[in-house]
């Protein structure tokens, strides 16, 4: 038995696939790019409640407009979407103020071949209802009972499997990305009377996929965190100028004229 990570990695086809980006799918050096940015809550909540979609909906449709954005730009853009792994909490209502983690995850396209930013987001809400239709059907505890049945020896082996099999070339990613949405508070947070302005959050990459798109909500506004491996990508802050523009392009086809009323807001400079 091994690790669900091991198994996703033995699912690759080893059929070359001219379509398939490999940009962040190649094994990570020792060094990282990091770009932050804030975009308006209050814009996202708008664009969700007048698609009738989700809030991780329209970040993940914010995330395909922009990675559409720049692929484009450097001439990479397949013609199939990206694959990205999404987060997603299993606490059930019982266990609502419990301590520890309960987290699984989804294996979701993030629709990057679609030109229209509104059919983008229709497809994001269709994919994501689709996965967590599926993801229903498992009991909530059973990858956290299968990580803590699995011996550490045997993790650490399909660990070096992922790596080994991430420098190959012919062999077709599994994933090419993480994205994830954390909700926060809504509420100031003071640290020795000092307020908490933004959040940017800095997670990790690994071997075969070295770009990790982290989302926390606070007050009015979601605070991103992007990382990428130096060696894969020659400047990340493009992406996070896409974002905003992807939430614009949103805003104004979903919300129409009702947006322009709205003030537009820029991602915070380093």
């Amino acid at each position: 038995v091994l690790p669900a990570a091991a198994l996703i990695a033995l699912t690759f086809s080893s059929d070359s696939d001219p379509n398939t980006n490999r940009r962040f799918n190649g094994r990570i050096s020792a060094h990282r790019r990091f770009v932050f940015g804030s975009l308006s809550l209050e814009k996202v909540k708008a664009i969700k409640a007048a698609a009738g979609v989700t809030v991780n909906d329209v970040v993940l449709a914010l995330c395909a407009g922009a990675l559409r954005e720049l692929l484009l730009e450097v001439g990479e853009l397949p013609d199939e979407p990206l694959v990205a792994m999404v987060p997603v909490s299993v606490r059930t209502p019982e266990q609502q103020g419990t301590f520890g983690n309960r987290v699984s995850t989804m294996v979701v396209e993030v629709p990057t071949h679609e030109p229209d930013p509104v059919r983008r987001l229709q497809r994001v809400h269709e994919v994501m209802r689709s996965a967590k239709d599926r993801h229903r059907a498992l009991p909530a505890d059973l990858m956290q009972d299968l990580t803590q049945f699995i011996p550490p020896a045997l993790v650490a082996r399909s660990a070096r499997v992922l790596a080994e099999l991430a420098g190959v070339e012919r062999l077709r990613p599994a994933l090419n990305l993480v994205v994830s949405n954390v909700p926060g508070p809504r509420v100031p947070l003071y640290c020795m009377g000092a307020r908490l302005e933004a959040n940017y959050p800095v997670s990790v990459i690994v071997d075969g996929v070295g770009l990790n798109i982290t989302v926390l909500s606070y007050r009015d506004h979601l605070d991103f965190g992007i990382v990428a491996d130096r060696e894969q990508i020659a400047d990340l802050w493009p992406l996070m100028d896409a974002m905003c523009r992807a939430l614009e392009q949103l805003d104004d086809a979903v919300c129409g004229a009702a947006a322009a009323d709205r003030p537009a807001q820029a991602p915070v400079p380093a």
